[in-house]
């Protein structure tokens, strides 16, 4: 099922499957800005990561003395979300902790993920509540993919990521999704990121501390979109190979497991302290040019 949302700038849709966006259309022109979930690359279009960001060592994790099996970005993205409320502006998409979560998952919580409009930008808002007596430890992002080219005779090369601020930050490198502990400089001094062919053959870029809180995907001076990631500790650049048609912006709360941690959740690095009863918010924006 699919939920339409939708103003005089914008037309969004979003899956009840995942709470996932998958749809970004600006009216005036038809034009689609959401990656369409083309299998042959990429089978997803802007899934949310809960409980955890990136991959885990052996895909486990522990608490105290016991391990638990969970795949890699978490379990919500594979879970069908409730629509608790909606509006003219606003869609909210809801998941409480369940038999099923609790197995792989030992905190009780509710997830809310919420969708308003706001003129040309959409805003993406989490909250995270734990109901429970004890501190729950996870991680939050997303993961939007956007099309890239956005015409079919464009090369992705001929597109740019512009940070708001000159930057001097290098990517953590990845093995098999785990961060190695190497580091590549990518930026120095600089504000503009080449989408080039070979720029994700690595991987994903992980950024941290980036002075930014802005980038703009770019062709040229053409300004297609700004990504707020505004309090967001890391930010990940990312797309399936040279061939693939679309750049994922995901700002994170989160990342995935150094090779040398000793895979106690409490003790990751990027996870996230909620105390009982206390809520966690973020929101990140998309503005569409």
């Amino acid at each position: 099922m699919i939920k339409t949302l939708e103003n005089d700038f914008l037309k969004i849709q979003v899956k009840y499957h995942g709470a996932e966006l998958c749809s970004i259309v600006k009216k005036e022109t038809g034009q689609e800005y959401i990656w369409q979930a083309d299998a042959t690359f990429w089978g997803r279009h802007a899934p949310v990561l809960f409980p955890i960001v990136g991959r885990l060592q052996d895909d486990t994790y522990v608490i105290g003395d016991k391990a638990y099996a969970m795949k890699q970005h978490g379990l919500a993205r594979n879970m069908d979300f409730q629509l608790i409320k909606q509006n003219k502006a606003s869609l909210t998409f809801e998941l409480t902790s369940s038999k099923e979560t609790l197995r792989s998952y030992p905190y009780p919580f509710r997830l809310r993920i919420e969708y308003v409009l706001l003129g040309s930008e959409l805003m993406v808002a989490y909250e995270v509540y734990n109901p429970s007596e004890i501190p729950m430890y996870f991680s939050i992002g997303g993961h939007p993919a956007f099309r890239c080219p956005l015409k079919a005779n464009e090369q992705r090369s001929a597109y740019q990521l512009v940070f708001q601020h000159k930057e001097t930050a290098a990517t953590q490198r990845l093995d098999a999704g785990i961060r190695n502990g190497k580091t590549t400089p990518i930026l120095t001094n600089e504000n503009i990121l080449p989408i080039t062919d070979n720029l994700f053959d690595e991987d994903a870029l992980v950024f941290s501390n980036l002075a930014s809180e802005k980038v703009t995907l770019q062709k040229g001076t053409s300004r297609i979109l700004t990504f707020d990631f505004k309090n967001f500790p890391y930010l990940g650049i990312w797309s399936k190979n040279q061939a693939a048609p679309f750049v994922c912006i995901e700002p994170w709360f989160g990342v995935a497991d150094h090779v040398e941690h000793n895979q106690q959740l409490p003790q990751k690095e990027g996870i996230r302290k909620l105390s009982a009863g206390r809520t966690f918010d973020s929101i990140y924006t998309i503005e569409i040019h």
